[in-house]
């Protein structure tokens, strides 16, 4: 199995996108909070154990691969505040991207992401980077895209913490990275995990959810834990092919 990601050296194959290799801030974003500080990291004595404050006392990763406890996030990994080394197991995101990946055309969606190596399950993949809008412009971007009958990006991720429920919007249509060309699938083999390394602002990452072969198409479901819902259908056709596709698009409504 690939060990940690490498360098993000991936480019676009489309000149009019601006390559990121993470989140950027975008209208609507307070940049205040965008850019401060989640963690003032842990104590630990070289190598994380389950007692580490980062980890919240339930270790996120074994031999690079994410626990399937931990696909429904949220995951905080290690920082440059932290005491443990940068091998303490706690570090993975971090260090980027597959190298792996290629942006190839499919039949019927456009633009796909698929890999030229065997993925096995639990395995980071990349990350689905833009940029981090408020809900007022997600609305009236998702309202444009409709009106333009053009391609949506704008996706929405629910976090449901004991006392709250965090919404982020995220858009890679103009800036973005490898992550954007994943497509939806009814049937996906691929997860969405929102992961935290030094901002309160989440990092949605790609974890592979089976075993990916080689030249595989990698896809991930867009509706999120909400993908059994028929009342969060749009009115765009679904063609990712599966034998269980509900034959439409999700689509998150903005509140």
């Amino acid at each position: 199995m690939e060990a940690k990601g490498c360098e993000d050296l991936y480019e676009h194959v489309q000149a009019d996108i601006i390559y990121i290799v993470k989140n950027i801030p975008g209208p609507g974003v307070d940049l205040e909070e965008f850019e401060s500080e989640f963690s003032s990291g842990c104590m630990c004595d070289q190598m994380c154990v389950e007692n580490c404050s980062c980890t919240r006392f339930s270790i996120n990763y074994v031999n690079d691969c994410i626990l399937d406890e931990k696909i429904s996030g949220p995951v905080v990994e290690c920082n440059d505040h932290c005491k443990c080394r940068n091998n303490c197991g706690n570090r993975l995101v971090q260090y980027g991207p597959l190298d792996c990946l290629v942006v190839s055309q499919t039949e019927l969606k456009g633009y796909g992401l698929k890999t030229m190596k065997i993925i096995k399950k639990g395995q980071f993949i990349c990350e689905y980077a833009g940029e981090v809008i408020g809900i007022e412009e997600a609305k009236c971007r998702i309202e444009t895209n409709k009106r333009g009958k053009s391609m949506n990006y704008v996706l929405t991720v629910s976090e449901h913490l004991i006392h709250r429920t965090i919404k982020t919007y995220i858009d890679p249509k103009f800036f973005g990275n490898i992550g954007r060309y994943c497509n939806h699938s009814c049937e996906p083999n691929a997860t969405l995990v929102p992961v935290r390394i030094e901002g309160i602002v989440p990092r949605l990452c790609l974890f592979a959810s089976s075993d990916i072969g080689e030249g595989e198409e990698i896809t991930f479901n867009y509706a999120g834990e909400e993908a059994n819902s028929v009342h969060n259908l749009s009115d765009t056709p679904c063609l990712c092919g599966s034998s269980n596709c509900v034959r439409y698009l999700p689509h998150h409504p903005i509140m």
